[in-house]
């Protein structure tokens, strides 16, 4: 009885043992995105200007990063930003174009940047006096 007590304890063990391997190696780590700016002010615009600001986001994690989607704050926004994966140490583009035509006065437009990092939630804004 005690050499299957004992070799009932070395399987589970066994098992335990390998779907920890397992684990770790399915939960990759995370990058990091770094926007070098937040917020952009384009100043005063006429009204039917198409004006756009590309901010530029550094991957500063271990591992690329994918831009899964980007929700605008209105219709007069649209945004650019890569479909590949933002490799470890490298930097990319996210544009934000804003159409003036139906806005007066002082404008202040969000995009919000989802994405697979540690973050996992970017919020960029964008500003405008239309006259």
């Amino acid at each position: 009885m005690n050499f299957r007590l004992v070799g009932f304890l070395v399987v589970i063990i066994v098992v335990s043992a390998s779907c920890g391997t397992a684990n770790k190696k399915q939960s990759k780590g995370k990058g990091k995105l770094n926007f070098t700016e937040l917020s952009y002010n384009f100043g005063e615009l006429k009204h039917g200007d198409v004006v756009g600001h590309r901010f530029k986001v550094i991957n500063e994690g271990e591992y690329p990063v994918v831009i899964q989607k980007v929700k605008k704050g209105c219709g007069c926004t649209d945004v650019l930003f890569p479909k590949k994966p933002i490799e470890a140490k490298d930097s990319a583009y996210v544009e934000v174009v804003f159409d003036t035509k139906g806005w007066k006065g002082r404008q202040v437009k969000q995009v919000v940047v989802h994405a697979n990092d540690s973050t996992k939630k970017h919020e960029l804004l964008i500003w405008a006096n239309i006259k």
